[in-house]
């Protein structure tokens, strides 16, 4: 991770860097250097499985190969999610630990990956692993053909005392708001309101819910096909009150967290 992200920040020294992948793609480095990536997409595989082209807007901001992660979640088997062309480049990198639900699990291991390098993690679970508490909660997402995706995960980590909740792909269900019992510091929140995720609305209803201090509204300006405007988001975050602080950034941008 150190020749992509460091271009953009030598180090990160007081707190949590975020590195926007995009699409539902995340690189989280904390101030120790330790590197753990959530659903990566650094390929362009959507366009040879659904004619989906990246905009010029989300482009691919590292290869693969260039990543050096300690950790890589997995939140369901979709290829923006989990993606062919970008995992077996990040395992040949890198000495990751890839983590996912069973679907995820079965795939990684016909990918080649190492049994000892893959661990399943479902719903209601939670383990240290790479030095890194982490905890799978439920997302309730179908596929594009509207079927259910039985095992799809959010997930709550900590990061040096950062608490992190990445909803995954999701549809509004109350049950999410129950991570507020968690106390989040960032919200990664899906708002592309198509295939089986919540609206721009619905994602500002969860973040009043969740009651982050942060929040950031992700799978939006990857491809023209499913996408939304986080200025919809804006708004009826500000309809509600909400006292999260919401942060855009762009695909390659760091953000750094600290909590004053």
């Amino acid at each position: 991770m150190e020749n992509a992200c460091d271009r953009r920040a030598h180090c990160v020294q007081h707190g949590r860097g975020v590195f926007w992948l995009g699409g539902a793609g995340y690189a989280l480095k904390t101030a120790e250097g330790k590197v753990a990536l959530i659903d990566p997409y650094l390929s362009d595989s959507l366009e040879r499985f659904y004619g989906w082209k990246r905009l010029p807007s989300s482009p691919v901001v590292l290869q693969p190969r260039e990543v050096e992660a300690d950790l890589v979640l997995t939140t369901h088997a979709h290829e923006d999610h989990l993606d062919p062309d970008t995992i077996p480049g990040i395992a040949e990198a890198s000495e990751a630990i890839f983590v996912g639900p069973t679907t995820c699990v079965e795939m990684l291991r016909e990918w080649g990956i190492p049994s000892e390098r893959v661990m399943e993690l479902n719903r209601g679970e939670q383990r240290v692993i790479a030095g890194i508490p982490v905890s799978a909660v439920r997302a309730h997402h179908v596929s594009p053909a509207g079927a259910q995706t039985p095992d799809a995960v959010g997930y709550v980590l900590e990061l040096e005392g950062t608490v992190i909740y990445h909803t995954g792909d999701s549809l509004y269900t109350a049950e999410l708001g129950r991570v507020k019992e968690r106390h989040p510091d960032i919200l990664f929140v899906v708002i592309n309101g198509q295939y089986g995720n919540m609206n721009p609305e619905e994602a500002a209803r969860l973040t009043a819910e969740v009651a982050p201090h942060r929040v950031v509204p992700m799978h939006w300006g990857l491809v023209a096909e499913n996408t939304a405007d986080p200025c919809d988001f804006l708004r009826a975050l500000g309809a509600l009150g909400s006292q999260a602080q919401p942060v855009i950034v762009a695909p390659g941008d760091l953000y750094v967290y600290t909590r004053a």
